[in-house]
């Protein structure tokens, strides 16, 4: 296997990968076209010399990996993991950024071989926006290393994050819209009223993170919360480790992806509460493995939250069963199984 990917960090392998950096030269107005010329080049000679079976490419804004599937007649597989034109909406890029996307999409999807979202909700919103056929479109879910985020003691945790021990409820990921985080803070109130010693945690850091900071004062629970900023990858078990209860608590019209935290939660034991979000309402279902709640009913959310922190017993089976569920079904090891039979299917 062959590993592409941009010279700013170099990324690490269980398994023995070759790994080739991509060089980032910073010249104004020119990087991006810098970047896809040594992208193309290097692709190719590449390919050339050791004649790969397929392309494999995780969405980006870039043409080369198809460019480079139809000069040397080699099969092309596109990763969807998110809703990508909603998101840059989200974050404020501007019409024709969009526009270019959406063509990028476009191009894309019609002449690679196969496309797989990780949720069937990204299946869907493919299917209904671009002229492909649905056979081509593959739906499978993220997973979880359950050697890396694994239960482990409370007390062991909090020595390593330095977090309060008292009940928390906790959030792990990044900090947009579509993560739902406004509504845990909208519900805190209610919380508190119930069971005052409860603690919030935030870690995690994105565009929402100063308004998120800011509804919580607005709303007097500021000194409950602890919101930690950027949290290094080798921390997220220790965090999670902290907490009594995980939330999801994404927004349903915005997470149209297949949210791998929800499988780090499950992987460290932890019961969690979710929205009935695509991508995330079917494992839910199926596997019996948290509790679904209307988070936007900030009153109906508290009260469960609240129930569930009264409820020892309650958390101690949800987490058992999330980290069955993840160990049979949502390891990366059983994903890339369901990719490899995808690949191998291509004629």
């Amino acid at each position: 296997m062959h590993f592409f990917n941009p010279d700013i960090v170099k990324p690490t392998f269980d398994a023995q990968v070759n790994i080739h950096l991509i060089p980032v030269i910073n010249v104004p107005l020119l990087r991006w076209i810098i970047f896809e010329v040594l992208s193309l080049l290097i692709l190719i000679f590449n390919v050339i010399k050791h004649r790969p079976q397929h392309l494999y490419f995780r969405e980006t804004s870039s043409f080369i990996p198809l460019i480079v599937s139809k000069l040397c007649h080699i099969p092309l597989t596109i990763e969807v993991n998110g809703w990508v034109l909603e998101e840059l909406r989200q974050t404020g890029y501007s019409p024709w950024k969009i526009a270019y996307m959406r063509l990028n999409q476009r191009l894309n999807f019609a002449y690679c071989e196969r496309i797989i979202p990780v949720s069937k909700g990204l299946k869907n919103l493919i299917c209904a926006n671009y002229p492909v056929k649905t056979a081509k479109v593959i739906s499978i879910a993220n997973g979880t290393n359950p050697e890396v985020f694994r239960p482990m003691p409370k007390s062991e945790a909090l020595s390593k994050t330095g977090l309060p021990d008292t009940p928390t409820v906790g959030f792990i990921g990044s900090c947009y819209h579509y993560h739902g985080v406004q509504y845990l803070i909208q519900a805190a109130p209610y919380v508190l009223e119930k069971l005052p010693q409860t603690h919030f945690v935030v870690a995690g850091d994105g565009a929402q993170l100063e308004e998120w900071k800011a509804l919580s004062r607005d709303l007097k629970v500021n000194e409950a919360f602890t919101f930690t900023g950027k949290v290094p990858f080798n921390m997220a078990p220790f965090f999670i480790n902290s907490y009594d209860i995980c939330v999801a608590p994404y927004d349903v019209d915005l997470l149209l992806g297949s949210p791998m935290k929800l499988f780090d939660y499950f992987a460290c034991g932890k019961p969690v509460i979710v929205s009935p979000a695509y991508g995330v309402v079917e494992i839910i279902n199926e596997y019996h493995c948290g509790i679904i709640c209307d988070v936007k009913n900030s009153e109906m959310f508290a009260e469960v939250l609240a129930d569930l922190l009264s409820d020892q017993n309650k958390r101690e089976s949800l987490g058992t069963t999330a980290r069955a569920v993840v160990t049979h079904h949502f390891t990366w090891e059983i994903t890339s199984r369901k990719i490899e039979q995808v690949l191998n299917g291509i004629n």
